[in-house]
């Protein structure tokens, strides 16, 4: 386990295309931030798979993830230290919780539904998860797309987006649903209140914003927010995760916006992390 002084960010590893592809911003991130990192191994169907391809056993997997910790460190001057735990994939949210990391990074491949396994470890992580899709190489924040919807919950990822933005220079692009697009006299003013609580909080942090306004139907509003994204290069999305519903494990608004098509990072914030990374206060 890492120093508990020292942030850490926690990076399931299981040997598949996706997660080698998340490397980058693995020392990205840790480098902006100057946390360490810890790799965690779980026996998933991945590293089962790649165990059976390259005939190893235990010991000689485990040596592999220690090669890859000392790789970091000594190829990239980064606190690293490792994980091998014979759990399934579910059991991420309780090591993250348990180890105390400051958020967690996954590098993922859209599956055909958001009912897996993988996802439920988004929508119910106790720290931020940052995702990160096949293919996409690490480059600098400087535009980080602020969803704000008419959910008092929306706003609380505030703390996330300061973090983000004072650590690379960037700017907080807040895109915000349509007050009339409400269609509710008390629901539109409230909607005011969030915005001007947000931008309020960024000038006392004094993080550098800009505001627009969704001018679409709220049916329209997260598609919108997509294509906002593309109009401002955006390099980081920063959302609220919905609570499930029934049946659901995944709001498909969520989903959609993780997987969007341009692969643009996002940083996913449970509501139970609200004061953890710091919400409005």
């Amino acid at each position: 386990m890492n120093n508990p002084n020292t942030p850490t960010i926690l990076f399931p590893y299981d040997f598949t295309v996706e997660s080698d592809c998340a490397h980058e911003y693995l020392v990205g991130l840790s480098q902006l931030f100057d946390y360490s990192i810890e790799i965690l191994n779980i026996y998933d169907s991945g590293t089962k798979k790649y165990m059976r391809d390259n005939k190893l056993d235990n010991t000689a997997l485990e040596d592999k993830i220690r090669q890859m910790s000392m790789y970091f460190q000594e190829k990239n001057e980064i606190v690293s230290t490792y994980l091998v735990k014979n759990a399934p994939i579910k059991n991420i949210r309780r090591i993250a919780q348990k180890e105390k990391v400051a958020f967690t990074l996954l590098g993922i491949t859209e599956p055909k539904k958001p009912s897996t396994v993988i996802m439920k470890v988004v929508t119910t992580s106790p720290v931020p998860v940052f995702v990160v899709q096949e293919g996409v190489t690490y480059k600098p924040f400087k535009n980080i797309l602020f969803p704000l919807d008419d959910s008092p919950a929306s706003r609380q990822k505030a703390g996330w987006a300061i973090k983000f933005a004072k650590a690379s220079d960037a700017t907080v692009h807040i895109y915000t649903l349509s007050p009339a697009a409400l269609k509710s006299k008390e629901r539109e003013f409230k909607q005011y209140q969030y915005i001007e609580s947000c931008e309020r909080f960024f000038a006392r942090n004094n993080v550098k914003f800009v505001t627009e306004t969704s001018q679409g139907s709220f049916k329209d509003y997260p598609d919108e927010i997509k294509k906002y994204a593309q109009e401002i290069n955006a390099d980081l999305y920063i959302i609220m995760i919905r609570p499930k519903k029934i049946f659901k494990a995944m709001d498909p608004i969520d989903f959609k916006l993780i997987f969007n098509h341009q692969k643009v990072p996002i940083l996913c914030v449970n509501q139970r992390d609200l004061f953890l990374g710091g919400g409005i206060t």
